[in-house]
Parts: C-alpha cells; structure tokens; sequence
C-alpha cells in the first residue's frame, strides 16, 4: 500500500507549563495566547525527522537528537513533537518565535525534513513545503496542465486590470516613476546592445577571426539576456523589501497582495517581450537546429528563456541560490521549448496525414498551395497555443514563488 502524502498532523508542545495543540488550516486559541504572552508576530515549528519509525526512534536516542538540533541556528528553541492524525506516530520537533519563512525553510532543509509549520496571530496554522514549488501542487501532467490554464487564467485577469497599473506599481512598494525609468533603460539598453553587436560582429567577421572573444559576444548579446538581467534585479530589489516587512503574509494575505501586484508584473513581461523584439530585429536572430524538429524561432525561444531567467535572478540572495535555480530554470526553459517543437512536429504529421486522406477521397484534387496555406494556418495556431500554454504555466509558477517568499 503506498504511503499517503500530505496526511494530516498534529503540533503539541509544552511551554511555561502551558500545552498547546495546533492542526494545519485551522486556528489555535492556544498558540494565540501564547503569541500573544511572548509578544511573538510568528512561531515555526520544525520536526527534526520525517513521520515514521525511523523519526520515532528519536524519542529513544538522546544523542541522535542532539546531533539533528546541533544543526539549529543559535536562537530559542522549545521542544515539541509532530503527531500523524491518521495512525498516533509522533516525531520530536522544535519550535522558535519570528523566524521568517525563507530562513525556516533553510533550517528543516539542514536538519533534512521536506515540512514544517508555521502560524501568526488571527490566521489559521499553515504547513508549508521546504521545495517552494512542491507547496500545493503534484508533479503530473495532470496537475502542470491544470496549472498552465490556471495561469493563462490569471494572465487575462491582470490584463483586464491593467489600467490599474499605477496603483499596482505603489502596491509592489516603488513609484511610477521609476517604472518609467525602467523602461527606459531597458529598451534604451535593448537597442544599444543590438547596436553593439552588429558594429562588433560587421569588425570580428571582416578579419575573419572566429576566437572565444567572437562566442562570448554573442552569449551576451543574446535577447533575454539583457532584458531578464535588468528586469530581474529590479525585481530582486522590491522582493528585498517585501522580506523586511515585520512578519511574513499568511497565504490569504499573499493572494490578496498578488491581485494588487500581478498588473505590474505582466507590465514586466510585456517589456521583456518588446525588448527581445528590439534586439532580434537589431541583430541575427539567435535560434537553434533541432533536426527532423526544424529550427527554434527566436522570439519564442528568448522569450521563454527570459522569463525562466527573471526568477532566479530575483529570488537568489546568494550566489549558490542564484546558480541552483538557474540550473533549474535552464532545464525547464528547454524542456518548455523541446515541448513545443515537439508539439509541433506532431501537429504537422497529423495535418500531412489528413491532408492525405482527404486528397485521396475527394474527387478533385487540393490545389498545393491552399494545402500549404491550411498547413500554415494550422501550424500558426498550434504554435500561439502551446506557446501561451507554457507562459501560462511559467505566469503560475512565478505566481507561487512570488507568494511563497
């Protein structure tokens, strides 16, 4: 029998003679009182083992324990334990007052957990996951389809609530006016860059010289490049300040502050895209030969890169996290236009295959060229829907990364 996921739990602890329970999406009187005695914003409590026998053991072996809670950073630490609602198995586990959620995060990851909880005064208890892309979501095709509409759902949303951009902009905790003094910069650097690198390559191609120098000038000039770096860290400036915010949001706060915010960020997107359009059509359009799959378009291909690029760069604090979620961010942003040249590929079988069956039972012939133009047509539609299936998938992705800080 496979082993349930997410199954319920329980935390119990005692402090100042005082128990206290706490049951995920569910408020806690107790832990109320208790904030409220220590004059607390927030408690985290972190299970020093998974549920099961293995963690169960702890209870017996004080120097296993101690070497899990060695791991812990220097603070106040409670002990407590994790029960499982569904059979009674219980894990020791410890509990501090206002940690944030990044920093909790780090420290079950540390002590090798995949949960904890966390809770504030007035809102329910909420358990989250130690991956930030694990929280609410499974790994099928079902569930990343699901989440792609979901996007492409909320995409529309925002753009109906686009008018409300200035106010979506004070909302993310900056002004309009440096807004415009992104934009400016952004298209700015998009067509001096493009400038550049025709100037460059017009000199490195004239003295035939085909050296490194050649290769690296051309991975900077790249499209996303330029704009995912700047947007990023203008992004990575206002989620700075959204950590220095005196706790963090619960997740209803959090998807009421994403309604406000989410028009700025589609405003990003836009630039990003009109910035790739400036440098494809200021340079050679950067594209790559897949074989039998034909060759990447390179507005698609930048613009899927780039939006996989601006996360990791906003939400890295540190040069080891802006590596591990480039790494993951390179994968998906192929994975995403494999998906599409794939799809594509198919698409065209499919019409080849139809257009020849109805050419050998209609009485007439199909003239070549209404072939080519209902293949053309096919091909663009199928093209625009698996294009906005997967920006609508990267708009949720970066929906749940921006709620989860």
């Amino acid at each position: 029998m496979a082993k349930k996921k997410n199954q319920p739990v329980e935390v119990r602890i005692q402090i100042d003679g005082i128990d206290v329970t706490a049951v995920p999406n569910k408020h806690s009187a107790g832990f109320e009182r208790l904030l409220e005695q220590r004059g607390a914003e927030s408690f985290v409590f972190i299970p020093l083992a998974r549920l099961g026998k293995k963690g169960q053991r702890l209870f017996g072996n004080p120097a296993a324990t101690a070497r899990k809670k060695a791991k812990l950073p220097a603070v106040d630490w409670y002990d407590g334990e994790l029960r499982s609602l569904d059979d009674g198995k219980a894990v020791p586990g410890v509990l501090a007052f206002d940690i944030r959620r990044r920093a909790a995060r780090e420290i079950a990851e540390a002590v090798g957990v995949n949960q904890f909880i966390w809770g504030t005064s007035g809102a329910p208890v909420e358990a989250h996951d130690v991956e930030i892309f694990k929280d609410d979501a499974g790994h099928s095709w079902k569930s990343a389809r699901a989440r792609a509409f979901v996007g492409l759902s909320d995409m529309a949303i925002s753009a109906r609530h686009i008018a409300a951009l200035p106010t979506a902009v004070e909302e993310s905790q900056t002004t309009m006016e440096k807004f415009w003094q992104l934009v400016t910069v952004v298209l700015g650097a998009a067509i001096a860059a493009g400038a550049a690198k025709a100037v460059l390559s017009a000199l490195l191609s004239s003295d035939g010289s085909t050296s490194w120098l050649a290769s690296v000038i051309n991975v900077l000039f790249y499209p996303f490049v330029i704009p995912a770096v700047l947007v990023g860290i203008y992004l990575r400036v206002l989620m700075r300040r959204g950590e220095e915010q005196t706790r963090d949001f619960t997740t209803a706060e959090t998807q009421e502050n994403w309604i406000k915010v989410a028009p700025h960020l589609l405003a990003l997107w836009a630039l990003c895209w009109m910035a790739i359009v400036l440098l494809t059509w200021l340079q050679s359009v950067p594209s790559a030969d897949l074989g039998l799959f034909g060759r990447t378009d390179g507005v698609t291909t930048s613009f899927i890169i780039c939006v996989w690029m601006l996360l990791p760069i906003a939400h890295s604090h540190d040069v080891e996290t802006l590596f591990k979620s480039a790494f993951e961010s390179g994968i998906t942003a192929a994975v995403s236009i494999f998906t599409i040249k794939l799809s594509l590929y198919v698409t065209n079988l499919v019409t080849d295959a139809v257009l020849g069956v109805l050419t050998n039972l209609l009485p007439f012939e199909i003239p070549e060229l209404l072939q080519q133009l209902i293949s053309s047509v096919i091909n663009f539609g199928a093209e625009v829907f698996f294009v906005a299936v997967l920006l609508g998938y990267a708009w949720s992705r970066t929906r749940q990364q921006f709620m989860r800080l």
